[in-house]
């Protein structure tokens, strides 16, 4: 799921489950507590992947390590990219692609 913060970065939560249908209910319960708290969901999608993420948790202070991902959205697909830096991820973002959206993201989650 990506969100936008006051500031208008693109945060990205990421949940592993086992089957499609338990993440569509919870993909309904977290939307719902981002919609109630006026955090704008920019998307939300469910997916097969290989990708493991940690847990999600909130961010308890500013200084809390953030992972950056590029992500890639058409139609049919989500790719989920680590890239090492925010500046990094802003150049490519700014780069564009042909087909979709994409979006520099920053997270609290890590791939495992």
């Amino acid at each position: 799921m990506l969100t936008q913060n006051g500031a208008g970065d693109i945060n990205a939560s990421f949940v592993n489950t086992d089957t499609l249908e338990q993440c569509r209910q919870k993909a309904l319960l977290v939307e719902g507590v981002f919609k109630g708290a006026d955090i704008p969901v920019i998307e939300s999608r469910c997916i097969r992947s290989e990708l493991r993420f940690s847990e999600f948790r909130h961010a308890s202070t500013s200084s809390i390590i953030r992972n950056f991902y590029l992500v890639h959205i058409d139609d049919e697909s989500v790719v989920i990219t680590l890239i090492p830096d925010w500046k990094s991820c802003k150049q490519q973002e700014k780069q564009g692609v042909e087909k979709g959206r994409l979006f520099c993201s920053s997270s609290v989650q890590s791939l495992e």
